[in-house]
């Protein structure tokens, strides 16, 4: 029988996805402590002696800082969603900071680490099957910087676990989260009055609520669930449809006119949303399955990708009105 999980520390425990997990756990009777490490303060102080906030930018060692509180479960969700034109520091953060992470649960003998990855790391190629399982190759896209950070953060943590096999891990990789209470980088992106597709493809996108992945996170330190899986929202929409729910204008333009004006604009620093890689993602199918999950943990997602940008469709009709 698993030890029960009792003491976390969530990374990135301030930010969109973290804050809302720190107030699940908050309310779970299971759990006695949790440790909010971020290197900004949470927007919401929540009443309880159980939350521990620790200011720490994870580019840096944690040197001593979780020495006393004895965590069993460490949550990683620290990351940089935005590209930089700094590629220095979002890697120092994204990579480097996974290594400061795994080195503080082997120091302090973290028995548990669940790290939030991405669906992107598989890549989006012209060869691309016709849907992605856990066994299917990783090619992050050369240059999009996102994937290729979370494609290696996964290796550090295989790598950690040929020196640490006692250590129990669980790799969520996710398709974009969005909802009513999004403001990322990619929600944002979605409040511009346009979106820019390619002439000529029209390619399935998932996307996950962030209740479905909040209570997905919840369940694997509450049921101390192991091993790597895909997760997305119910069914998928394809990207002509997005514009279409968001209430998008759209504007389509040939593949190599906007390959190249993204990519002059970029390296002339007038866009700082992606470099050209970032097209093939509105451009190739990258559709993961999520079988596994569901077979496996019999997880069921509450909401479709439909239903999740219709529901951050509802909150920026409120941010604009």
């Amino acid at each position: 029988m698993s030890e029960l999980i009792r003491r976390v520390a969530i990374t990135g425990g301030s930010g969109y996805i973290g804050s809302r997990l720190v107030e699940k756990l908050e309310n779970e009777p299971q759990i006695d402590s949790i440790v909010n490490i971020d290197s900004k303060p949470p927007s919401k102080l929540l009443d309880n002696s159980k939350v521990t906030f620790i200011q720490h930018d994870i580019s840096t060692p944690l040197v001593n800082h979780l020495q006393e509180l004895n965590i069993q479960a460490m949550i990683h969700l620290a990351h940089v969603l935005k590209p930089s034109h700094s590629r220095k520091h979002t890697r120092q953060v994204n990579v480097g900071g996974t290594s400061n992470i795994l080195n503080a649960c082997a120091t302090y003998g973290i028995k548990k680490i669940i790290y939030l990855s991405s669906t992107t790391i598989y890549g989006a190629h012209p060869n691309n099957p016709q849907v992605f399982t856990e066994k299917s190759p990783i090619r992050p896209n050369k240059g999009f910087q996102y994937s290729e950070d979370k494609a290696e953060a996964e290796t550090k943590i295989k790598s950690f676990l040929l020196s640490n096999s006692k250590t129990k891990t669980t790799i969520l990789r996710s398709c974009p989260v969005i909802g009513p209470n999004a403001n990322n980088f990619v929600s944002n992106a979605f409040l511009k009055p346009f979106l820019i597709s390619i002439n000529g493809y029209d390619p399935p996108m998932q996307f996950i609520h962030e209740n479905d992945l909040t209570n997905i996170l919840h369940k694997c330190v509450i049921d101390d669930i192991q091993g790597l899986y895909n997760i997305a929202g119910n069914d998928f929409v394809f990207w002509s449809e997005v514009g279409k729910i968001l209430k998008r204008m759209t504007i389509s333009l040939p593949t190599k006119l906007l390959y190249t004006i993204t990519e002059m604009l970029w390296l002339l620093r007038l866009q700082s949303q992606s470099t050209s890689s970032g097209l093939n993602f509105i451009k190739y199918p990258w559709i993961a399955s999520t079988e596994k999950i569901k077979s496996d943990l019999g997880i069921k997602f509450e909401y479709s990708s439909k239903q999740s940008l219709e529901s951050l469709y509802f909150r920026l009709s409120e941010r604009i009105n």
